[in-house]
């Protein structure tokens, strides 16, 4: 099992919501729930407490990362910053192809929205929204950056205890995509800013008010 592989498994748990929040557990238990050895899990354990998704505390057992308000302010925060910059340089390098792709996907989950919003659908409609986001800031082509947005994307879904999108959130926030990708299809950078920058508003807010 390599290291890489055993960490993208524990990443994966920890978003799906299995974890909370605060919640210790010990190494045995989180190599069993990963599906790895001992070995694999120490050192992918040792990456997601650099990553601050958990924290090892001698003689206590690790701790999931918790939720403050202040620690989802700083997520958003940077998140802000880094999407705001990139999406300008992204208005201008995406190509139609790629937003047509975008935009079908956000339009498929909306309508398979209108006949029900399903546990499935909800899981659909976070992918297609964090593909949008993760698209943005590589378009920078930094691996650095890229990697570090990753991670505090992860903070956030974990801080946000439920990942998918409550049934009275799903639409309008893929309406906003629709919205950010319109801005873009104009090549309009300034439009897109303020679109991107509305949307994460209302995402920061209601990360902060727990809905």
């Amino acid at each position: 099992m390599q290291r890489i592989s055993a960490y993208e498994r524990f990443r994966a748990r920890l978003l799906s919501g299995e974890l909370k929040p605060g919640q210790f557990v010990t190494q045995r238990e989180l190599a069993h729930l990963a599906g790895v050895p001992l070995g694999a899990a120490r050192e992918a354990i040792q990456q997601l407490e650099h990553d601050r998704l958990l924290k090892v505390y001698p003689q206590r057992g690790i701790q999931v990362a918790d939720v403050t308000v202040g620690a989802l302010r700083d997520a958003f925060e940077y998140r802000e910053i880094l999407e705001t910059y990139a999406i300008r340089q992204f208005a201008g390098r995406v190509s139609d192809a790629a937003l047509d792709a975008l935009e079908r996907g956000t339009r498929g989950v909306l309508a398979r929205a209108a006949n029900g919003i399903t546990r499935a659908v909800q899981n659909e409609a976070v992918e297609i929204d964090w593909r949008m986001h993760d698209q943005i800031v590589d378009s920078l082509g930094n691996e650095i950056v890229s990697r570090n947005y990753r991670v505090n994307a992860a903070r956030i879904r974990l801080m946000r205890v439920d990942n998918r999108l409550s049934p009275d959130r799903l639409s309008a926030a893929l309406s906003e995509h629709l919205e950010v990708l319109e801005a873009l299809r104009a090549r309009d950078a300034d439009r897109a800013v303020d679109r991107l920058r509305a949307h994460l508003a209302v995402a920061r807010q209601r990360a902060l008010d727990g809905r």
